[in-house]
């Protein structure tokens, strides 16, 4: 930033001492100084965007670099493909006195090890910085780290271009403890590639210490066992970098709102939900429940039995309770206690199902309970409930196997 603590203003300037220069220093530093008045002076609503790219572009017109020796706009718009205001804003984050020789060698080593130019655009552009680097001394080692353990090819490359704020941190301080624990948490190297592939950012913002103590609460707070520690990771792998505190809440949320007991075995279902849905949502679930005259108490029953209802959106939740309760005729207190009809597929299972069994019925022939129909795997349903009746009810045969097969 121009008139930055701690340079003299010919460094400021790139112009060298000496009496020789002394003209044009004084040229430049009155025409720094004046610019620097007006800026201070204008409205305070001027964003700092705006000020960055006013400041760049001054610095660049009044020849402050050296051609084609340190990082400017026109390096990242002809090498990096950057539109002048995306460059303008990547400058502004870096010092004016690095090498644009440096940041070559980063993008030939970044090519190297298989990124794409929009690859290292996207990893540039979160992470400036990165160009300041040395490949050999603070990249390869970290790179290296993570395919050892298991991250390579175009997931590597896509993991860096997605996260590259990982090559800030330690390799020894931060990066090999961090993996340790996310493969301990997760139960093996496969399992936890695949958590960093959806929550990369457990290396980059998360401490060793959070992601230890996320797991002692899993542990021992939530009694889950290390294989539902495994599942949970894999269903919520961001959790581990969370606030202990943040999964302290979701317990007692999950034993408060949702009346489920840690020692039941429908506990950890319920730190599912709990940990994907806040507050709000979950009440705006209950009322739609509520609207459809569930009493609190079969509120209760539902959860205690099984959450995972809550998880399906507003306007799913009004579709399956609307085709059940209005079309079908099925009560409150008959849902409650067998809430897993819910949430399987409204148009694949529960409609054309519910319509098979009505035209046995409607032929008193064999039919069954819609409860034990929609739990019935497929191949079984068919077997006894459909193909039998191929010759004598074609129609429905037809229909069944036309919608199934969407």
């Amino acid at each position: 930033m121009i008139g930055t603590a701690g340079f003299s203003s010919a460094q400021i300037l790139g112009v060298a001492g000496g009496k020789e220069n002394g003209s044009r220093h004084r040229q430049l530093f009155f025409f720094f100084s004046n610019y620097n008045c007006k800026l201070r002076s204008s409205s305070t609503r001027f964003s700092y965007s705006a000020t960055a790219k006013v400041e760049v572009e001054a610095a660049e017109t009044a020849g402050n670099r050296i051609p084609g020796s340190h990082l400017s706009v026109d390096y990242f718009t002809d090498c990096l493909n950057f539109s002048r205001d995306e460059a303008i804003s990547v400058v502004a984050k870096l010092s004016p006195y690095k090498s644009r020789a440096n940041a070559a060698i980063v993008v030939d080593y970044l090519k190297r090890i298989g990124m794409e130019q929009s690859h290292i655009k996207a990893a540039v552009s979160k992470f400036p910085k990165l160009l300041l680097y040395h490949p050999s001394k603070n990249l390869s080692p970290k790179i290296q780290c993570l395919e050892e353990f298991g991250l390579s090819g175009s997931d590597l490359v896509d993991f860096i271009a997605r996260y590259p704020f990982f090559l800030a941190r330690g390799l020894e301080t931060h990066l090999r403890p961090a993996l340790h624990l996310i493969r301990q948490a997760a139960g093996s190297n496969q399992n936890a590639v695949k958590a960093l592939k959806r929550s990369g950012r457990l290396l980059s913002y998360s401490s060793c210490k959070t992601i230890e103590n996320n797991i002692l609460l899993l542990r021992t707070e939530a009694g889950l066992s290390d294989d539902q520690i495994q599942r949970f990771v894999m269903a919520r792998p961001s959790s581990l970098r969370s606030n202990p505190t943040w999964i302290d809440n979701i317990l007692k949320r999950v034993e408060m709102e949702f009346g489920i007991s840690r020692s039941s075995p429908m506990f950890y279902c319920g730190l599912l939900v709990a940990a994907a849905l806040n507050k709000s949502t979950v009440d705006k679930k209950l009322e739609i429940f509520r609207s459809y005259g569930w009493s609190d108490s079969e509120i209760s029953t539902m959860l205690q039995k099984l959450p995972q209802p809550l998880t399906l959106s507003e306007v799913r939740l009004k579709k399956v309770l609307n085709f059940l309760m209005k079309e079908l005729g099925y009560g409150s207190q008959y849902l409650a206690f067998r809430p897993v009809i819910l949430i399987y597929s409204l148009e694949k299972k529960i409609i054309p199902r519910s319509g098979v069994l009505k035209i046995l019925e409607e032929n008193e022939l064999r039919a069954c309970s819609l409860f034990t129909a929609i739990v019935m795997s497929e191949s079984k349903f068919l077997g006894d409930y459909v193909l039998p009746y191929k010759n004598k009810l074609p129609d429905m045969y037809q229909r069944y196997i036309k919608t199934t097969a969407k």
